[in-house]
């Protein structure tokens, strides 16, 4: 293969590789703002543990579209970050971190999603 033919390749590759990431981007970009706005509406400040757990629970629930599970996981972070407060961790420890970790994980495995469109937790349903 003359290396005329070999940069060709090379730049070819790269360019599609770029492109798709570059067309990925704006359905991310969106995901996040809509997880900022949830995890923001659940009480939960930017630049804290539980935020960037939030952040990233919330957002991949938006990239797949589910709205409902978004949402649910916005609210389970809110009462993770409640709930290990409550139990007397400090914000800026790595205890912290870990619980909010460990209770939005249990929380979001206990969530029974209802209706898509009502958005009702089946389990706390009574």
């Amino acid at each position: 293969m003359s290396r005329t033919k070999f940069v060709t390749a090379v730049v070819a590759g790269s360019l599609a590789v770029a492109a798709t990431a570059f067309a990925a981007q704006p359905m991310s970009a969106a995901a996040q703002r809509q997880a900022e706005q949830a995890c923001r509406q659940h009480d939960i400040q930017p630049r804290s543990a539980a935020w960037e757990l939030c952040l990233s629970h919330v957002t991949r629930a938006y990239e797949w579209g589910e709205q409902t599970l978004a949402a649910q996981l916005a609210r389970a972070a809110g009462d993770a970050r409640q709930s290990c407060l409550e139990e007397g961790q400090r914000p800026e420890s790595q205890g912290y971190r870990v619980c909010v970790n460990k209770e939005i994980e249990a929380r979001s495995e206990l969530l029974i999603l209802g209706d898509d469109q009502s958005g009702v937790n089946v389990a706390e349903v009574k």
